[in-house]
């Protein structure tokens, strides 16, 4: 159930370009961190943007020269292995790259995995539990 954070200077992204972001990284998530897909678990998949003036974002000590994205991904202590973390960078970058509105070529983004333990992960006012939310009780 991660939470994804993408902080870009503004213009970055259009309206549309973020919807469509937001719903590939929340495919991406879901896959990486294996979790049933519910209704209920999607819902709980959030991608916050975050959009910057240009003149605010620095590279090297100097206002940055080209537009730069940042991509901060909260997700569950062992909710991700090896593989799956390389696949949320590789796969998330590319996903950033393919709706910015920055031209061809490398993608500028940052892309970092913090994994928090499950105890110290709350939503809702309760903790949240992996296993549960990777095969849910069935009413």
């Amino acid at each position: 159930m991660p939470k994804m954070f993408v902080h870009a200077p503004s213009g970055v992204f259009t309206t549309e370009a973020r919807a469509r972001v937001a719903a590939e990284l929340t495919d991406l998530g879901m896959a990486c961190e294996r979790l049933a897909d519910t209704p209920a678990i999607r819902s709980g998949v959030w991608v916050l943007f975050a959009e910057h003036a240009p003149d605010a974002i620095f590279s090297g000590g100097e206002v940055a020269s080209h537009p730069i994205i940042v991509l901060l991904i909260n997700a569950i202590k062992g909710g991700l292995d090896d593989p799956a973390r390389k696949r949320f960078i590789e796969e998330g970058t590319a996903i950033l790259g393919k709706h910015a509105n920055m031209g061809e070529g490398k993608v500028p983004a940052y892309v970092a995995v913090q994994e928090i333990p499950e105890i110290n992960w709350g939503m809702y006012g309760k903790q949240v539990d992996l296993s549960a939310m990777r095969a849910p009780a069935t009413s």
